[in-house]
């Protein structure tokens, strides 16, 4: 512990007792290729300390908070990059609510759960919103950062003692309350449950309302289904509908807004929200700003360092909430948790479209199914442009994408899709790429970049090996780091392997790999899925200054 006068945190000529927190990635660790760098290196080491010591049976290091400096050379040096070390006020320590082991996620508070309420968490991704709901469905016990020692009941009971928790933990212990929670991966749910919708939803339901969610999610065209065949949005439909009938005190919705269009994001938030009542306690985790304010009572919000720490602010109005959270900055805690306010800014006049920047045009197409029939009328993209696609699921906007990708074949096309405009080049490749035409002139053969909607991979690969196998300069290329991996922030990930990564995590790998290729046309499905409210405006950003570069 040591004095620190602190003008990170927006608190100017205050003098605080910091308390040190040092994480290190287990994954990522590698002893047996960094010949312990971390030991050599450190100052406390040199002066006779044990702050670095080794696990005995896995041979990774283990930091001693205590003993720490803090000078974070480790941090530098380690070429894993495995390793953080952060400082926090000393006040946190009283309120540490879970901490996973040694050098690992610290999480300090909780939401307070309230009945009749529904009660908004929001925050970027790894900042400990998954903990929390794990915590309050009875599946994680808190050890209050004593993870040598976990504390009994009455110990955490005591520990929160005049607080909604207070009641809320008394009644876990003695197993009188019943939660049931609806996961983020709905696309896992084919894995893990076989047979149709309506077997599903019979099986779970204990309130007698199999009827009535089978009309309001509008579950009636794929009732008899099976799940396998089933969309994002009818799979969040379906997981919602799943929760919503099983008999329960406090139902937990872990992004329950994800795959869906925006008429389905009113219902099934209006729908939350007329759940209230004296014996519920409704929690719901949300990255969309306008729904988190459509169906909360009260916001909670979570900062910190992504998979470092993660701080609880305290309960404030849904509107005072969002407004805090888009200004980066808690009055009542004189606290700053980004550097800077997240402000919507209205789009600029663009300069007028004209034939010369014409990019591709592409005639009428139709793809017919079993049951579903597209039809596409002809039309024209244009160089620099992002064009957004919007309609209720189910409506073939996936699959006019996939058309345009040549991963799906139209039915019927009235003219070939093609490249009418002498892009400009900026490399041999691309020029190698361009053919002559019969009228003498540079014709481009039209290169795609694809994101898929679903994401899912049980690849082992890292993530540093397929950016290289994307495009071989993506990791050493100055523009490519300042304007995708970095905006992006992941760069902590790199040398993770695929299977490991979260579903946010996954979706911006995904979309920093596709704008990474040097293509005419990205089509990028659904690329907010997932992600934090923060992460989806540096995704609109990074968009924006990929098409206006290439």
């Amino acid at each position: 512990m040591f004095y620190l006068i602190s003008k990170f945190l927006n608190r100017p000529n205050c003098l605080f007792l910091m308390t040190r927190v040092a994480v290190i990635n287990q994954e990522k660790c590698r002893p047996d290729k960094c010949g312990h760098l971390c030991y050599k290196v450190c100052p406390s080491v040199r002066a006779g300390r044990e702050t670095i010591t080794f696990d005995p049976p896995s041979n990774k290091a283990v930091i001693h908070e205590p003993l720490c400096s803090g000078v974070a050379i480790c941090v530098k040096k380690c070429p894993f990059h495995c390793i953080t070390v952060v400082n926090l006020p000393e006040e946190l320590d009283k309120e540490v609510t879970h901490r996973y082991g040694i050098n690992g996620f610290k999480l300090h508070r909780l939401p307070m759960p309230k009945l009749s309420k529904v009660i908004g968490l929001v925050g970027q991704n790894g900042s400990g919103k998954s903990t929390t709901l794990n915590i309050l469905q009875g599946n994680l016990q808190p050890n209050l950062g004593r993870f040598d020692q976990p504390p009994d009941w009455d110990e955490i009971i005591e520990n929160y003692r005049g607080t909604e928790a207070q009641s809320y933990f008394e009644k876990m212990a003695n197993e009188e309350l019943k939660t049931v929670l609806k996961p983020q991966n709905v696309d896992k749910l084919p894995r893990v449950t076989k047979g149709n919708v309506s077997d599903l939803i019979s099986k779970v339901d204990e309130r007698g309302l199999k009827d009535e969610v089978k009309d309001i999610f509008s579950l009636t065209t794929v009732w008899d289904r099976s799940i396998s065949k089933l969309s994002g949005g009818e799979l969040q439909r379906l997981a919602i509908a799943a929760t919503i009938v099983r008999e329960a005190d406090v139902y937990l919705f872990d992004e329950p807004t994800s795959y869906l269009d925006v008429h389905e994001r009113v219902k099934i938030s209006q729908y939350i929200n007329e759940m209230k009542s004296p014996n519920h306690t409704l929690i719901v985790v949300e990255h969309d700003l306008a729904m988190l304010d459509y169906l909360s009572d009260h916001v909670h919000m979570y900062y910190g360092d992504a998979g470092v720490y993660g701080i609880v602010s305290h309960p404030y109005s849904v509107r005072e909430g969002i407004n805090i959270f888009l200004d980066g900055y808690i009055p009542s805690e004189n606290m700053r948790f980004r550097a800077e306010s997240i402000i919507f800014k209205k789009a600029s006049l663009e300069e007028k479209i004209t034939s010369e920047r014409l990019a591709i045009r592409y005639g009428d197409m139709t793809k017919k199914f079993d049951t579903f029939e597209l039809s596409v009328k002809g039309g024209e993209l244009y160089k620099g442009e992002v064009v957004g696609i919007i309609g209720p699921n189910g409506i073939g906007k996936t699959t006019f994408v996939k058309m345009l990708a040549g991963i799906l074949e139209p039915t019927t096309i009235s003219e070939s899709t093609e490249l009418l405009v002498k892009m400009a080049t900026r490399d041999k490749e691309a020029i190698d790429l361009q053919e002559k035409n019969q009228d003498g002139g540079i014709h481009e053969q039209l290169k795609v970049s694809h994101k898929p909607q679903y994401l899912y991979t049980e690849s082992e690969q890292t993530v540093v090996d397929y950016l290289r196998e994307i495009n071989p300069v993506m990791l050493t290329s100055g523009w490519h780091k300042s304007e995708i991996i970095e905006p992006l922030r992941f760069s902590k990930l790199l040398d993770s392997r695929l299977c490991d990564l979260s579903g946010g995590e996954l979706q911006k790998v995904s979309i920093a790999a596709c704008l990474g290729r040097k293509a005419h046309l990205y089509l990028i499905d659904e690329p907010s899925a997932f992600i934090s409210a923060e992460d989806r405006v540096n995704v609109a950003k990074v968009i924006k200054r990929v098409v206006s570069h290439y």
